[in-house]
């Protein structure tokens, strides 16, 4: 069935308007409390479930008590009609229809998920003390939208509240969908449950956490060792908060494409130093071993953001001598202090 543009623009906008609204409404998520030493744990809220379970019968009056609920999760009033009319279309289409049934049956029971982001902000709160913590939790479809905006926005973060497209972590299962079948593979292999924590807390730790500290790959003077350090600081406290977690799913790999990289991880370290990239500030000479993409040329037969995997190296040697503190790494700096400091020296 041929899908007709005009309506992927108007439930991509949808989609759109579902998570990017925030308001100052504040519910206590529970988590470890710093008072009472309590262990509680995260729930997430299902909103993808409550959303699509909307009557059609009382459709308008369903929605505008589920914005009541749910403000955050809502760009405008529904007493606004164009709006109001989006909504239902948003929730009657025939493709997100089938793509809710899809995440209902891989993610019927989302206890695994509220279970390792409880330990990874229990593991947070040890390290760094007084952390913002996330107010409020969803679960979304985010639906139809130019493939590498929804990757981007996968897990939405902010001080306010949080949420996670359950659709775009339901591949291979959903790539049969008209809407979801654009993303291209190589980005698709990690796009299932084993990554959604990990993720989750990466782009928290960005948008929440360290939002303060300097944005190093913003600075146009950014050189390639600043790049991949700045990810390999985000990798490594990832890693630390979530113990049971493989370095693969930290680094958003496959078992075979981090093997790939423990395998030639001399190879990578010699391609930088022999083009002298290390300290390169045109990002066009670098981007190809930080970027999204199929592999990191020229390096034959190796998988994306290669420099990213010897960032992580660089900062876990480091930290390894130095046994700082979570927010004093956050704040260095002096990405070639550091490499000094790590002594590090690849394997193979």
């Amino acid at each position: 069935m041929k899908i007709k543009s005009k309506i992927l623009k108007i439930l991509g906008v949808v989609a759109i308007f579902l998570f990017a609204y925030s308001c100052n409404k504040k519910e206590e998520t529970k988590f470890i409390d710093q008072t009472t030493g309590k262990q509680e744990s995260i729930k997430i809220i299902r909103f993808d479930r409550e959303l699509f379970a909307v009557p059609k019968p009382n459709m308008e009056e369903f929605l505008k008590n589920l914005q009541t609920r749910y403000p955050e999760m809502f760009s405008a009033s529904m007493e606004d009609k164009e709006y109001l009319q989006m909504i239902e279309r948003f929730i009657t289409d025939e493709y997100l229809l089938d793509a809710q049934n899809i995440v209902q049956r891989n993610y019927a029971d989302l206890s695994f998920l509220e279970k390792d982001l409880t330990m990874a902000f229990a593991n947070l709160q040890k390290h760094s003390k007084g952390i913002k913590l996330p107010q409020r939790l969803f679960s979304m479809i985010l639906g139809p939208a130019e493939y590498s905006y929804v990757f981007e926005n996968r897990c939405y973060t902010n001080g306010d509240y949080s949420a996670i497209a359950f659709d775009i972590y339901s591949y291979p299962q959903i790539e049969k969908n008209p809407y979801y079948n654009t993303m291209p593979q190589y980005m698709t292999a990690t796009l299932n449950k084993d990554y959604i924590a990990s993720d989750f807390m990466r782009m928290y730790l960005k948008n929440v956490i360290y939002i303060n500290t300097p944005n190093v790959q913003m600075n146009p003077d950014c050189t390639l060792l600043d790049a991949i350090i700045d990810e390999g600081k985000y990798s490594y406290i990832t890693q630390n908060i979530l113990p049971s977690y493989s370095l693969h799913q930290i680094l958003r790999y496959t078992n075979e494409q981090l093997q790939w990289c423990e395998d030639n991880e001399k190879v990578i370290w010699a391609y930088i130093i022999e083009n002298r990239l290390l300290y390169e500030k045109d990002r066009s000479k670098y981007m190809s071993l930080t970027a999204e993409a199929p592999t990191s040329k020229p390096l034959s037969d190796s998988p994306a953001r290669v420099g990213h995997y010897i960032g992580y190296k660089i900062v876990k040697n480091f930290m390894d001598k130095e046994k700082i503190s979570f927010d004093s790494l956050m704040h260095l700096t002096d990405s070639q202090g550091i490499l000094k400091k790590s002594n590090y020296k690849p394997a193979k």
